[in-house]
């Protein structure tokens, strides 16, 4: 019975072709059919058996016509168990095995497909790429850490990375895991995961534990995936019973929090977050507010900024918007108390920045054009970069 065999050979074999060529994953639909074939076959298997026999015995006796006892012994030799067809089913079986084994390298994938076997494959490359520099975190190794970093022409904040992992391998020891992946996105250019990750204190100083989920925008280059980018989306201080969101845009994978609150519309609008602005280990309120729409479509002179910080009176901060307004908030200087960053403009587009002193808020200077980038000691905007010293004074005017 050779023919039943080569056709559930071949059912799988196409199946696995069609599977290979469109990169879709065909485990569960051969295990479905694997599983009606052998109910298929536990059913009926004896009748097929059955017909086959008696159809070979009227072949013998058409050949044998008027001598039975010549036929009778032709169904005894012809009967029972055929070893060869077991030795030949089991290399029948082997080359199908060679054949799906090898199909990969013939036919042509298409291996855009999520969860098709190369999403798998990126998967596991990119994971290892996580647990490999989180090592070099831990082991303090510079050079390590560093060669997992996308680099490119334009790129500004490759030294600047470098010092703030010097400064940290200096002051403290510390201790990461990575607790959870979740990859958002994947392709053979770019791969978006999120990343649980927990960083606990051994050695050092003024250095709080916390559960971070990080971003992460991998790019390969080189033939290696790097970290191209990494954003922090929310912290969790674990010495606290509360965590807070933060909508970051951090460079490098480098540890530096940026907080954003965006304005829906230039009218009518309230937001409400809880900041530690002064990294004191306690959140400070943070009101956002644009007043309704009167007079002008095309100014809002309304907007106002409270802050409610513990032992220091905020005068609340009203500023004038012509557009839905962003409003940033980022250690500059690395000083510990964050600086206010307020843009807005439809015509003009400008970035009024603020510190906070003993006698509030004050105002620092308007940056040309709108926030792409925050990096310690430095703004990057639509016009111009800017750099400043501990003391916020530019240290280049553009």
């Amino acid at each position: 019975m050779y023919k039943p065999v080569l056709s559930i050979l071949g059912i799988f074999i196409v199946i696995s072709l069609v599977g290979t060529i469109l990169g879709i994953g065909v485990t569960i639909l051969n295990t479905v059919i694997v599983f009606a074939i052998s109910l298929t076959v536990g059913i009926t298997g004896n009748n097929f058996y059955r017909f086959h026999a008696l159809k070979r015995i009227r072949e013998m006796q058409k050949s044998n016509t008027g001598d039975l006892e010549l036929v009778k012994n032709e169904i005894q030799l012809r009967g029972g168990t055929s070893w060869k067809g077991v030795f030949g089913t089991i290399v029948l079986i082997g080359v199908y095995l060679l054949i799906i084994m090898n199909m990969g390298r013939f036919a042509p994938a298409n291996n855009k497909i999520t969860g098709s076997e190369p999403d798998y494959n990126i998967e596991f490359e990119i994971k290892k790429v996580l647990e490999e520099n989180i090592q070099a975190l831990e082991e303090e190794n510079m050079d390590e850490y560093m060669s997992m970093v996308y680099t490119h022409a334009e790129q500004t904040t490759f030294a600047e990375t470098q010092k703030v992992l010097s400064d940290i391998f200096e002051n403290f020891d510390l201790a990461y895991e990575l607790k959870d992946f979740d990859f958002l996105s994947i392709s053979e250019q770019e791969v978006k995961v999120r990343v649980t990750q927990l960083t606990t204190l051994i050695e050092g100083e003024t250095f709080r534990d916390n559960e971070s989920i990080f971003i992460h925008t991998l790019k390969p280059q080189k033939e290696e995936w790097k970290f191209f980018n990494s954003e922090v989306e929310s912290i969790n201080y674990l010495d606290e019973d509360h965590s807070f969101k933060i909508n970051s845009e951090t460079i490098s994978n480098e540890p530096s929090y940026i907080t954003t609150l965006q304005a829906p519309s230039m009218f009518d609008f309230f937001i409400m977050e809880e900041i530690d602005v002064n990294n004191d280990g306690v959140l400070e309120t943070i009101s956002f507010s644009g007043g309704p729409e009167e007079n002008s479509s095309y100014l809002n002179e309304k907007v106002e900024i409270v802050i409610e910080l513990d032992g220091l009176e905020i005068t609340p901060l009203t500023l004038s918007a012509e557009n839905a307004p962003i409003l940033y908030f980022y250690d500059i200087n690395q000083d510990g108390w964050m600086e206010l960053f307020f843009e807005t403009g439809a015509r003009i587009i400008g970035t009024a920045m603020y510190e906070f002193t003993p006698d509030g808020l004050a105002y620092v200077t308007t940056l040309n054009g709108s926030v792409e980038e925050f990096t310690p000691h430095e703004v990057i905007t639509s016009e111009d970069k800017y750099i400043f010293d501990k003391s916020l004074i530019l240290s280049n005017v553009p």
